[in-house]
């Protein structure tokens, strides 16, 4: 399991409807770093299912760091 890659978030992720949850990281010499596991969500309220799912993706495209991978079917429908 990877630990303490710098996550890096791009201005303008989060949004009143867009946002990082994160619970696998930690901060180390101020930056917010990976901690093993899950380390984080884009997650994003719209009108529909089908807008948030695009919100959030566009947002996770504002979220980098090394060893990333992320899922491509939430909220598939």
């Amino acid at each position: 399991m990877r630990t303490g890659d710098h996550i890096r978030i791009t201005a303008g992720l989060e949004t009143a409807d867009r946002w990082l949850d994160h619970a696998g990281t930690k901060h180390s010499d101020g930056t917010l770093v990976t901690s093993g596991g899950r380390v984080a969500a884009v997650v994003a309220r719209a009108d529909t299912a089908a807008a948030a799912q695009h919100a959030a993706y566009a947002g996770l495209k504002l979220v980098s760091f090394d060893g990333m991978q992320y899922r491509r079917d939430i909220g598939a429908t």
